[in-house]
């Protein structure tokens, strides 16, 4: 809901994605959106009341992730 939302706002597709990934504390899958705004990776999670920069941001680990025209894969580090 926060990609389409944000995407209805007139955020470009280049700037958004959906990611799935791995909440390493907790042992779940999850899923985020991040943002790219002002030069800065954003994270919007609903687990989370507040946008959070992306470097902050070290119990997730990528799975995939996602826009309306592409996805990517992550390795495993």
């Amino acid at each position: 809901m926060k990609f389409m939302s944000l995407r209805a706002l007139g955020f470009g597709n280049d700037d958004l994605l959906l990611v799935a990934v791995k909440d390493q504390n907790l042992d779940i899958g999850h899923a985020i959106t991040l943002v790219s705004f002002a030069g800065r990776a954003l994270v919007l999670d609903n687990q989370v009341k507040d946008v959070i920069p992306a470097e902050r941001v070290r119990h997730y680990q990528p799975v995939f992730s996602a826009n309306e025209v592409s996805w990517w894969l992550y390795r495993p580090r």
